[in-house]
């Protein structure tokens, strides 16, 4: 049995081989002493990093007392948002009460309180300035607007406008109030969250510039019995300074690691409270906002479809009345509301600057580093993060599925049909509204939920923040402890929304939203692309300058008109008309609410053809970013460009290469935003939609599902035969409307948009 002694001889000589001593002594050394000045004072430096951590310290609380303003402003901001639109909801409350009164005085009072509300609100203008970001504000402008033309009405409708509308919007702003208060509380929730990743990372930082002073003196005190032991020469006193001296090696060594570990608990809490920051900023702040208005638009929609329901019931028809205000129904938007918003108070929404590390005089590390000492202890730590977000993103995917079931639930009590009013021209039984209590218990277990999935989106990006750092420190991922663990961490992630509203009416079909209008019809293929794509297909190929020529304004109104009223115009075309065709063609695109090419993905399509290598490279990349693509959006192009691919073939002909196409139709298919270079990207969007049209099969690979262009068609001849045609459709082609065609594709097409209304992305 070893003694004491050799017991902490053995103890200390394990400690060398961890961390030799620095150079002076005679031994290899992995942390080196760095060189000494040429003058050295104990104190003076000290008391320098003392004042430079009282600096830092500040400087940071600084940082914290602007975030807490920021976060405290944000709130009131909202609350702000919230009173504006009860503001608004309650001049439009107004309007109706008054409206019922006026009712029976006909034409001349009407016209009066027009009058009256219009100098009301420019009275106000000043006060109304943020009106305008609200759906709602145009909901209610339209319906003053409207006013003039309504100068008869009947006497049910003073009950409806003074009764049970004034009621409804009651139940809206009372609705409106309670969900913004527990919301409300959500978002106080989430600021304690931060608050208190704020408060881990002063506690970071204190412990860092404390344990690198410790660092610094042991290093100080090691340098200075260096020297000492260096001016004596008796064996005997050399040998006692030698222990001193390991006992001051020993001492440097473990404020050394202290001082590794402390500065990487720093850096990686600075990544994490960077990653809350930036959530809670990109997400929490949009989705808090998502969940105050849940349902407020839809409400409000129905309240006025029961008004629209008494004109309708009207004997005098106002189909312009109605159609009118169906149209500003329909550009209620809970996503661009507060799109417009965020835009505006863009100074108040906008995300912090990004703390950034400041290091300790003399250490120059600034990334977190797997040194030999902490390295397994580190990647124990990491597999650890590593399992728990895998767990934690499982358990956040199922609350979101349950916030989704409740959403359905919660807006099937919002969506209730007791806006047909048709039951009072027949007695005075107003269909009665749900149960009020239920509709609370449901709304309560949502935001509940909506509050656990904050709350645990937020921990998820601030472990996922560490999760990242640590895995660059050492080099790579260490095996997980299971390939399901694996794939839970690197499986692409489902866009999620909160408070998705749903599709108030039939949808526009030009100055709409494609996926709306897909969802809505239940076509693959817009009627309206499908007819003229199909016309050009028979009549057009040869036809020189083919959306380069502009065709006759009268002609391309027509058939805007009959493709509005879901009419196919162009089944019995000419050969003539083609350019009127093409014509109405850029326009439905041009007019499209969202352009094809989605605003959002811009930048990730024009990053494909800027600064690469070839043109290989650009079509792999390509493949990646449609990937991300809604599902119809992706057919609907896969069958675009496919059709163009084919035009381009004939260009000998119509003198429409793949490059004059995309120069014609670049930007109609991918507007440049306003705050882009137009001259610049003008180029780039040509070049993207030149090398779609010509790589087409590479870019949108036909995998089964959906409806793909087909270059040529059957034709009949007179013995009744089938001849195909490979110079394109003649005008002796049996001409089958896209109309059946569309008809024909319902059969397989239920299958997919049944997986488009439960997926975004594929």
């Amino acid at each position: 049995m070893s003694t004491p002694s050799e017991s902490n001889n053995n103890t200390m000589n394990t400690k060398k081989c961890l961390i030799p001593p620095p150079p002076p002594l005679p031994l290899t050394s992995s942390i080196s002493l760095p060189s000494s000045p040429a003058s050295f004072n104990e104190d003076k430096p000290i008391e320098k990093y003392y004042k430079k951590e009282k600096q830092i310290l500040v400087e940071f609380d600084q940082i914290v007392k602007e975030i807490r303003f920021q976060l405290t402003e944000q709130l009131k901001c909202l609350e702000q948002r919230i009173d504006t639109q009860l503001s608004i909801l309650a001049e439009i409350q107004e309007y109706f009460k008054r409206r019922a009164d006026v009712e029976l005085d006909y034409a001349k009072n009407l016209d009066n309180l027009h009058k009256q509300i219009g100098q009301k609100h420019r009275t106000q203008k000043a006060r109304r300035e943020s009106w305008i970001l609200h759906s709602i504000y145009k909901l209610w402008d339209t319906i003053v607007q409207d006013t003039r033309t309504h100068v008869k009405y009947h006497t049910i409708m003073s009950d409806v406008c003074g009764k049970y509308m004034y009621d409804k919007f009651n139940e809206i702003a009372e609705d409106t109030r309670r969900m913004f208060a527990k919301c409300k509380s959500v978002g106080l929730g989430s600021h304690e969250d931060i608050y208190k990743v704020l408060n881990e990372l002063q506690s970071t930082l204190k412990t860092y510039h404390q344990y690198q002073s410790e660092s610094k003196q042991a290093e100080q005190k090691l340098r200075s019995i260096q020297q000492q032991i260096a001016k004596i020469k008796s064996a005997k006193k050399q040998k006692t300074m030698e222990k001193r001296v390991e006992k001051r090696q020993l001492k440097y060594t473990e404020t050394k690691v202290k001082a590794f570990k402390a500065r990487n608990d720093y850096l990686m809490t600075i990544e994490s409270v960077n990653a809350a920051l930036k959530k809670y900023c990109l997400d929490d702040v949009p989705d808090l906002i998502d969940c105050m208005n849940f349902g407020f638009h839809t409400s409000i929609a129905k309240t006025i479809q029961m008004y629209l329901s008494a004109h309708e019931n009207i004997k005098r028809g106002r189909q312009g009345t109605i159609e009118t205000l169906n149209r500003a129904i329909g550009d209620l938007d809970t996503v661009t509301d507060k799109q417009k918003y965020l835009e505006y108070y863009t100074n108040i929404f906008t995300m912090p600057k990004k703390i950034k590390f400041e290091p300790h005089k003399g250490d120059e590390v600034s990334a977190v580093n797997a040194q030999v000492l902490i390295r397994d202890e580190m990647q124990s730590r990491f597999i650890q993060m590593q399992n728990r977000l895998a767990g934690l993103k499982t358990e956040n995917d199922e609350i979101f599925k349950t916030i989704e079931a409740t959403e359905q639930s919660l807006m099937e009590f919002i969506n209730t049909k007791n806006s047909d009013v048709s039951d009072l021209f027949k007695d005075l039984n107003l269909p009665q509204n749900v149960s009020k209590d239920k509709r609370k218990e449901i709304e309560d277990y949502y935001v509940e939920k909506f509050k656990q999935y904050t709350l645990s989106s937020n921990l998820i990006a601030r472990l996922q923040a560490r999760h990242d750092i640590m895995q660059k420190a050492l080099g790579a991922a260490p095996p997980t402890n299971s390939v399901e663990d694996k794939n839970l961490l690197r499986r692409p992630i489902k866009p999620k929304q909160i408070g998705r509203a749903p599709i108030l009416g039939r949808p526009r079909l030009f100055g709409g939203k494609l996926l709306d209008y897909i969802q809505v019809t239940q076509q693959h293929v817009p009627l309206i692309i499908s007819s003229c794509v199909s016309a050009i297909n028979r009549l057009g190929l040869h036809n020189q300058g083919i959306f380069r020529v502009p065709g006759a304004q009268v002609d391309i109104n027509q058939f805007k008109e009959a493709f509005e009223k879901g009419e196919d115009p162009l089944v019995n075309i000419t050969g003539r008309d083609m350019n009127s065709v093409a014509g109405v063609l850029k326009l439905y695109f041009r007019e499209l609410k969202e352009p094809l090419f989605a605003r959002d993905m811009f930048d990730s399509f024009i990053s494909c053809i800027v600064d690469v290598e070839s043109e290989e490279k650009c079509v792999e990349n390509l493949c990646q970013v449609v990937k991300l693509l809604p599902r119809p959006i992706f057919i609907v192009m896969r069958y675009f460009f496919a059709f163009l691919n084919h035009l381009a073939e004939y260009s000998d002909e119509n003198m429409m290469d793949a490059s004059n196409l995309a120069s014609c139709l670049a930007p109609t298919l991918m507007p440049i935003p306003e705050d882009k270079d137009q001259v610049q990207y003008l180029t780039h969007t040509i070049e993207l939609i030149r090398t779609i049209i010509t790589h087409h099969e590479e870019v949108f690979p036909s995998d089964g599902h959906g409806p793909v262009y087909e270059k040529f068609a059957i034709t009949v001849t007179i013995d009744g035969e089938e001849d195909e045609d490979d110079e394109g459709i003649s005008e002796r082609s049996l001409r089958r409307s896209p109309s059946d065609d569309a008809s024909q594709d319902s059969d397989y097409c239920t299958e997919d948009l049944n997986l488009m209304n439960e997926t975004d992305v594929w």
